[in-house]
């Protein structure tokens, strides 16, 4: 997961960053809750904070 992700930088700041449109941005993390089975970025970052105990 991208670390901006798990700060909470919204879809706005990581374009903005990665020189991407938002919407760009919005997809890709979409692809990787499917993945993971998971609904949100809420239980994505959840997920991360479990697996770096």
């Amino acid at each position: 997961m991208p670390p901006w992700l798990a700060r909470g930088k919204r879809n706005r700041d990581i374009a903005e960053i990665l020189g991407m449109s938002p919407r760009t941005v919005n997809k890709h993390p979409e692809q990787i809750y499917a993945k993971l089975d998971i609904e949100n970025r809420a239980a994505a970052v959840a997920m991360k904070a479990l697996g770096d105990q």
